[in-house]
């Protein structure tokens, strides 16, 4: 392993002279060299013409610890009672994941067509903490930030994609999955209590969100508080009910002066008014608990088409799911489904830790007219069910899709690090199903091993069977109709890819967004992307290889605003040469994009024309004030000596007779290979000489651990070139790197400054 200077002072001022010069660097050639694909062939592991279920499952023993020597033959799997055929079976761990079956588009002997086979994958580990902030308490929600950001900086493990989602959606655009802690960071960090008020304890009556349940599943000594509560304030205290019945209707005798008839009246009176406060307790909690579980529906069915095993952490104080089946807010069996199809796993972890109620019943009970009961203790007793019953979603969700309700515990990280031991051995299992009826019904999924009983299996309790629906033919549309249709359905899917909580795949998509200082033209996000050719399908005329690509890019402020958007409709015309190298190398796509000081997200689609194809990726971007005349950097350039040069889309508007290559969207690099990087470093103190004194160190980790150090270098000859913007360049050699994740760090002292500066760029070794 070593580092070598790459190029002097002046070659790098030419370098970013020449980027001055691609000022419309959208339309210049992508000259950045892009690593061949790989070409070989797969043959399908299975027929994709039937409906095909694929489950993960977590075996343990009686200790609770996961088991890892299971064979195919070892399990037994029904459908509605009866056993099927599993035709995929395979184990993964934490180190190494699962082979999955998915559907990819197999380019033809010929190269003009595609076509849809299945193949084994693997994927990285996919984490999705879902933080309930509909039902979380301020108090628990400040907890559980904190419990967030200790996963972030001390559990979180290199590689991970991690996405923070909130079931009221107020996260936007930070709702992506990444790997970058410091996105992680900023994400915890604007999470913030939701405004949700249904009960207060100065409400008369005063009625709980669970006493409101238990008055509509018929719960007498529930209704009778209210009620005594109502006559307690109407100057009737504590009216027993007719014939000594808790929660009658009844005649009941004479007090105060009142006539039996007229407290019958005022009785009923306060039943329908208890009951009719409990329905609209009940009313007002549907809606936030059908917010959330219609939210977590929509983010796991969004997730489908991602392969491999993704783990759902919900983080919520629990919610009620209505009281009498006429009242439930929410089919849990639709989540169920959506699970099963999209391969996700919930654990529920209960932030509110070990609960208990105050001795002798809760602030409401103990003060004021909610005191003044002929129930003494019922209020602490419903309190005390209600903390179990508040549980009982939390629970349903995750029993029913294979993962673990985890309460009772003070100490979330410990709920996290249990998550993370749950899974380090599971199992892949898939089948096609031997009715594939496809009448909608919901079909019940089990597993047995029928030659160990003493081991317990978790998994998914089943999923909704397609339904045929009857086509009805369509009147001719015209021609000015069809046109506003099509329209409607490229900006409905360049929509979905900009919002898409992981990169689509339709039409594979790589990006990189890095900060410049120009000399012309301020502060810039330069954007580079690589766009594989082979997800592209080409229509062939008089020789030529055609295709209609729209490009759609969005960027996001921090605050999730739209700060710039950019587009362009490119039409391919290749021949035969050029479409050979397009297929092996791929397409390029750069632009230059001003933005002024911040956090920025960009975002960029990738639509086929005609094919329903689609592809996305996104990319962060810190853009530094460097008018606070502070020591920075730029983002870390990086590129491979070993890229063949690719196609780009457009051609050049501004020749020049030096093309950079400053950096590359894909950020894996092949072992033995070499990676140059470059960095530009701002406001470094001259002396009165102008000359300059800063030094640089570049840093690889793996996880937390560094594996390597350079020793310290001069960044730049004294007395030469724009000390505005003092250069680094260097060759990093991967001889020695195991295939894996790390981080380059390059740390940046002005020793005449006595400040130091740092910047941080990800990538992969294969």
């Amino acid at each position: 392993m070593r580092l070598r200077p790459l190029i002097n002072f002046t070659t790098a001022t030419l370098l970013l002279l020449s980027l001055v010069c691609l000022s419309g660097w959208g339309r210049a050639p992508g000259q950045q060299a892009q690593r061949g694909q790989d070409q070989k062939g797969q043959e399908p592991l299975l027929r994709l013409e039937t409906e095909l279920v694929q489950i993960d499952v977590v075996v343990i023993d009686q200790d609770g610890k996961p088991v890892g020597d299971l064979k195919r033959e070892d399990f037994e799997l029904l459908e509605d009672g009866k056993p099927q055929q599993i035709t995929h079976f395979a184990i993964g761990t934490s180190k190494r994941p699962a082979a999955w079956i998915t559907r990819e588009r197999k380019r033809t002997a010929d190269g003009t067509a595609t076509e849809t086979v299945a193949a084994e994958t693997r994927s990285e580990r996919y984490l999705i903490f879902a933080v309930d902030d509909l039902h979380l308490a301020p108090e628990n929600l400040l907890v559980a930030k904190r419990a967030l950001q200790r996963f972030v900086d001390q559990q979180m493990i290199s590689g991970d994609q991690i996405a923070l989602v909130t079931t009221s959606g107020t996260l936007g655009f930070f709702q992506q999955f990444t790997s970058d802690r410091e996105v992680l960071r900023h994400a915890i960090n604007r999470l913030s209590v939701q405004e949700r008020k249904v009960t207060s304890s100065l409400d008369v009556p005063y009625i709980t969100d669970y006493q409101a349940e238990l008055i509509d599943l018929g719960d007498q000594d529930a209704l009778e508080l209210a009620v005594q509560e109502i006559l307690a304030l109407e100057g009737s205290f504590f009216q027993p009910p007719p014939g000594g019945q808790r929660g009658g209707g009844g005649t009941g005798s004479s007090q105060g002066g009142q006539s039996p008839q007229g407290l019958t009246s005022a009785r009923d009176r306060a039943i329908a008014r208890a009951r009719m406060r409990a329905r609209s307790i009940i009313e007002q909690n549907a809606h936030f608990t059908n917010a959330t579980l219609t939210a977590l529906e929509g983010i796991i069915r969004s997730l489908s088409p991602l392969p491999g095993r993704k783990i759902m952490v919900l983080l919520s104080d629990g919610f009620f799911m209505g009281g009498t089946r006429s009242s439930r807010h929410f089919d849990m069996r639709r989540l169920t489904d959506a699970a099963t199809r999209a391969g996700v796993i919930i654990y529920s972890i209960d932030a509110r830790g070990l609960v208990a109620t105050p001795p002798g019943g809760s602030a409401a009970e103990s003060s004021g007219i909610a005191s003044i009961s002929a129930l003494p203790g019922a209020r602490a007793r419903i309190e005390q069910e209600a903390i179990g019953a508040k549980l009982h979603g939390l629970n349903a969700l995750a029993r029913d899709t294979g993962g673990l309700l985890i309460a009772n515990n003070n100490d979330l990280n410990a709920g996290f690090q249990r998550v993370m031991d749950d899974n380090e051995v599971y199992y892949v299992l898939a089948y096609e199903p031997a009715d594939s009826y496809r009448d909608g019904r919901f079909r019940e999924i089990k597993i047995r091993l029928p030659g160990r009983p003493e081991l317990k299996v978790r998994t998914r309790k089943g999923y909704f069977a397609p339904k045929e629906t009857e086509k009805v033919a369509e009147k001719p549309k015209a021609s000015e109709k069809l046109a506003q249709e099509a329209r409607k359905a490229r900006d409905e899917q360049i929509r979905a890819g900009l919002s898409a909580l992981f990169p689509l795949r339709g039409i594979p998509v790589e990006l990189a967004a890095d900060f410049l200082d120009l000399p012309s033209q301020g502060t810039v996000a330069a954007i580079t992307a690589h766009i594989d050719a082979n997800g592209i399908e080409f229509t062939q005329k008089d020789n030529f290889h055609l295709a209609t690509l729209d490009l759609a890019g969005i960027i996001f402020d921090e605050n999730g605003k739209a700060a710039k958007n950019f587009g362009e409709r490119v039409n391919l015309q290749l021949n035969q040469q050029l479409f050979e190298q397009a297929l092996r190398n791929g397409f390029s796509y750069r632009n230059l994009v001003r933005l002024k000081p911040g956090i920025y997200q960009v975002r960029l689609a990738v639509r086929q024309e005609g094919a329903a194809r689609l592809g996305s990726a996104s990319s962060w971007v810190e853009v530094t004030d460097l008018s606070k005349k502070q020591l920075a950097l730029s983002s870390i350039l990086l590129s491979s000596q070993d890229r063949i040069v690719n196609v780009s889309l457009w051609s050049s508007q501004n020749a020049v007779g030096y093309q950079p290559r400053p950096t590359q969207a894909s950020r894996r690099f092949k072992r033995n290979t070499n990676v140059d990087f470059l960095v530009f470093v701002y406001n470094a103190k001259a002396d009165s000489k102008g000359l300059t004194d800063a030094v640089v160190q570049a840093q690889v980790f793996s996880g937390s651990k560094l594996v390597y150090a350079s020793p310290l270098n001069r960044i730049a000859p004294e007395g030469e070139g724009d000390i505005a913007r003092l250069p680094y360049a260097a060759r990093l050699s991967l001889d020695s790197f195991d295939p894996g994740n790390y981080e380059l760090r390059l740390v940046v002292i002005d020793r005449a400054a006595k400040t130091t500066a740092q910047r941080r760029a990800n990538f992969t070794v294969e």
